[in-house]
């Protein structure tokens, strides 16, 4: 008898399930499914593993049939198991058979009152996957998902991103450009670090799907510096810190792409920073007229505050995951300049790097 090959033309190339496949790590299955759509009211479904019948059950008339096959011995041993496998249906009298056969098995005897067809192609099939066989039309097709399968569920839709107010929040890291070489100086033995996480929040308006006005405050990650060294033979030792916040209002050119969008900012940055050193100097000694005398060392604690105004140029993406909630992440860079808050020398000029990323939650409707 002549297999007659009546599965779409897309999926007449002999190709692995790999190319059939809708993938996803969840709701994974616990064994091989097989569902038949529009099996005869009245008859069984059958499914066949190579020549062995794995399991029966009566038709659903109207809807989809659904027989679960028993884990094999491979499938036990090794969850990820898998065969290449081809496909036929055999419609019989009362009965119809959905045969997998790994390649180079022999499939089972073609009973007298059946039609056997093929569904063209090599499947991959996993101890996981689904096979949807549709008996509904001329010829039979298939889906096959390697995870269950819903047939009343439809297809996922994406929020666009919204319009409107959008508050925000996160963790931040960041790095300056230079405040722990100009602590360190010239002292060879000092350590320092520029960079540290901190968290940032904000809120921006959408006016237009590509347009936003927006102000975001991050509080950067403190930087210090730490070094000992020796002066006219007395010891000394300091710790240095930045501790500094930066207020930025931007404006803000995005490309809405359903519910991704990305968006470029640019915006004033004003700056406001405590820069603190404690230093330790030990006990010293001096001869006088043939007399050595002990000078007492001490510590002492000296502090600059700065504030000004820079600019800050950045860029990120952010995904709706519904109407409400996103997931972002961004990027800027800017100048962090100011003057002495107590009308001293002391002024800051620094550049700041920092990384964000966090939630987003869109207010209203």
């Amino acid at each position: 008898m002549t297999r007659r090959h009546c599965a779409p033309a897309s999926w007449r190339p002999l190709v692995l399930a790999a190319a059939l496949t809708m993938v996803s790590g969840a709701d994974s299955a616990t064994a091989q499914t097989v569902m038949v759509k529009g099996a005869p009211a009245g008859s069984n479904v059958e499914v066949v593993l190579n020549a062995a019948t794995v399991g029966t059950a009566a038709a659903v008339p109207g809807g989809y049939t659904t027989v679960a096959m028993p884990p094999s011995a491979d499938a036990k041993a090794d969850p990820k198991a898998a065969i290449d496998a081809f496909i036929f249906v055999d419609t019989c009298d009362s009965r119809l058979r959905v045969l997998i056969v790994e390649r180079g098995a022999q499939a089972a005897a073609l009973e007298a009152s059946c039609i056997r067809r093929e569904i063209a192609g090599l499947f991959l099939v996993r101890p996981v996957s689904t096979l949807v066989v549709d008996v509904t039309g001329p010829s039979p097709t298939l889906l096959l998902r390697q995870r269950k399968f819903n047939p009343g569920a439809g297809p996922r839709t994406w929020s666009p991103s919204p319009l409107g107010l959008v508050v925000f929040g996160g963790g931040s890291y960041t790095w300056f450009s230079k405040t722990g070489d100009l602590a360190c100086g010239n002292v060879d033995r000092c350590i320092q670090d520029d960079s540290g996480g901190g968290y940032t929040f904000g809120a921006a308006y959408w006016i237009l799907p590509f347009v936003a006005a927006e102000a975001t405050y991050v509080k950067p990650g403190d930087t210090y510096a730490s070094g000992t060294g020796a002066a006219a033979g007395t010891l000394y030792s300091f710790n240095s810190a930045l501790d500094a916040e930066v207020l930025t209002v931007s404006g803000i050119a995005g490309y809405p792409a359903g519910p991704v969008r990305v968006y470029g900012k640019f915006g004033a940055a004003y700056h406001r920073a405590t820069f603190t050193t404690t230093e330790s100097v030990g006990d010293s000694t001096i001869t006088v007229g043939g007399v050595t005398q002990t000078i007492p060392g001490g510590t002492q604690t000296l502090a600059y505050r700065t504030s000004g105004w820079g600019w800050m140029l950045g860029g990120g993406l952010e995904v709706w995951l519904n109407r409400t909630i996103a997931a972002y992440g961004e990027f800027g860079w800017g100048p962090i300049k100011g003057k002495d808050m107590d009308g001293g020398e002391a002024v800051m000029d620094e550049k700041l790097t920092q990384i964000l990323f966090g939630a987003k939650v869109h207010i209203g409707r």
